[in-house]
């Protein structure tokens, strides 16, 4: 059975977040056990004091994020964690085929979607005054990230309008 490359992405993410000191990370591992409502709202809770972070993992091939690559769940859950104080949420996208990586706030993707956008696109400028880069240093396929610096940049992750 082939690996999935999504949750080959989640590791190196979650390896990424536990090298950093003063990081507590959760995975929260999708039921599959079939029943409705049992999917969570996203991959990983991390807090660095302090902050408490909400993470959904995407990774795609060419330079657009689908919004319908996010479940109901997904979004809704964290728009609601992203109007708490303290609280950022949103998605770590990886462009395969571009070899970038970058996190999105749930927030940016919501006011594409009030605009009338199907997706977010990594060639659209205005989208990315928001997105915060994550560093790494390419390997065979995937990439060692330095998460440090996603911490440092943290200002583009503030609730916007």
């Amino acid at each position: 059975m082939p690996v999935n490359r999504g949750k080959q992405f989640e590791s190196v993410i979650k390896e990424a977040f536990e090298k950093v000191d003063g990081v507590s990370i959760d995975r929260l591992h999708d039921q599959t056990n079939g029943f409705a409502g049992s999917k969570n709202i996203c991959d990983f809770i991390v807090y660095k004091k302090p902050y408490e972070y909400y993470i959904e993992c995407k990774s795609v091939h060419g330079n657009t994020l689908p919004f319908s690559n996010i479940t109901d769940r997904q979004w809704q859950g964290l728009l609601e964690k992203s109007q708490i104080e303290g609280v950022f949420a949103g998605i770590i996208c990886w462009w395969i085929d571009l070899d970038e990586t970058w996190f999105i706030p749930i927030w940016v993707i919501e006011d594409a979607k009030r605009e009338g956008a199907k997706s977010v696109n990594l060639k659209h400028p205005h989208m990315k005054g928001y997105w915060t880069s994550i560093e790494g240093k390419k390997k065979r396929v995937f990439f060692e990230y330095d998460m440090k610096s996603f911490f440092k940049r943290r200002q583009n992750f503030w609730i916007g309008g």
